[in-house]
């Protein structure tokens, strides 16, 4: 009997994130569906979510730098997963420079190690979906390549940890990932890759809580409504952006969300 092939086999993903939450789900899957995973984060995964662990903080640029000298090339797939939530552990500097520019800057160095024809998709959230109405702020964000520019602008335009507004810091973080996804399509278009965002809303993984917190009552009554999504639901739309079947999807922000969106469209009809 002839040996079925498995969907990945033969292929080689870097996926950020992997040792909790959707980033380890993504990288079993990814697995289980043949490929061959490096996992990168600050915690080692499980054996079963990687072939080959790289320790790095994507909060530190000069961390990202060291990771792209060791990582191999013609990877085909890049799921930028790892983020921070927020927190009164974090500042709003830091937690922006973990969620978009570390993500930005890993995702730029690692251009070279893309395979042609290769797959990229961020991890972003329900709360960044304000990002079109925001570009105003956004556009004095997107320059900013060190944290010491990252901590000024944060002062200026009076970035808070906590909530969901506009100047909010993990709001602000995934408006940044959306904006740049969308408006890197034609340079990553040029270079033969594709690249796309997921926005997920509550998922049950360690620092849930965090969310529930820091963006209150309101909030949290709405995703308790709504219900919290398992990682593996959210992996799997990820692996579809990196897969053959999503070949013509380019530089879109795609909701997966358990209709947290289509709730709010509802509710402003009220």
């Amino acid at each position: 009997m002839t040996r079925m092939k498995k969907q990945f086999e033969n292929q080689l993903f870097a996926v950020t994130g992997a040792a909790s939450g959707i980033g380890a789900a993504a990288a079993t899957l990814l697995k289980e569906r043949g490929a061959r995973v490096i996992a990168l984060d600050l915690q080692e995964p499980d054996r079963q979510a990687a072939d080959e662990f790289i320790a790095f903080d994507q909060g530190d640029f000069s961390s990202i730098s060291e990771l792209s000298q060791k990582i191999p090339s013609h990877i085909n797939g890049l799921l930028n997963i790892a983020g921070a939530p927020p927190s009164a552990r974090l500042n709003p500097a830091t937690l922006l420079a973990i969620n978009f520019y570390g993500l930005r800057t890993l995702t730029q160095r690692l251009r070279a190690h893309l395979a042609p024809g290769a797959a990229i998709v961020n991890m972003s959230s329900h709360a960044g979906h304000r990002w079109r109405e925001n570009s105003d702020l956004i556009k004095h964000f997107l320059p900013a390549t060190d944290l010491g520019g990252i901590k000024r602008l944060a002062r200026r335009h009076e970035i808070t940890i906590d909530g969901l507004g506009n100047r909010s810091a993990y709001p602000l973080s995934k408006q940044l990932v959306n904006f740049w996804t969308a408006a890197s399509f034609p340079e990553f278009e040029k270079s033969g890759l594709r690249m796309n965002a997921v926005a997920s809303a509550a998922v049950k993984t360690p620092i849930l809580d965090d969310f529930l917190t820091s963006f209150g009552a309101d909030s949290a009554a709405r995703i308790r409504s709504l219900g919290v999504a398992p990682p593996e639901a959210i992996a799997k739309s990820l692996l579809f952006l990196v897969s053959e079947e999503s070949a013509w999807i380019k530089g879109a922000i795609i909701p997966v969300d358990g209709g947290a969106g289509a709730h709010s469209i509802a509710k402003s009809l009220e």
